[in-house]
């Protein structure tokens, strides 16, 4: 069960930090490598998609009944 409350944290500190505009991932007294910034900007990307397909995931649903009663 514990188990199961860290990882539920983790996930809403993901969604809370990928929630805002993309932001590089800069340290002043160490630069993250390529392979480091190429991971978390793919994450935020992959994030950002699945926040898109909701959004019209949701725009469909809303559009379908209205299709379904002019056809």
């Amino acid at each position: 069960m514990a188990y199961a409350i860290s990882a539920e944290a983790i996930r809403d500190r993901y969604q809370a930090f990928f929630a805002n505009a993309f932001m590089p991932a800069i340290r002043q007294e160490q630069m993250p490598g390529a392979e480091e910034r190429a991971a978390y900007a793919a994450e935020f990307a992959a994030y950002q998609l699945g926040q898109i397909n909701e959004k019209l995931g949701r725009l469909v649903e809303l559009m379908e009944p209205g299709a379904a009663r002019r056809g």
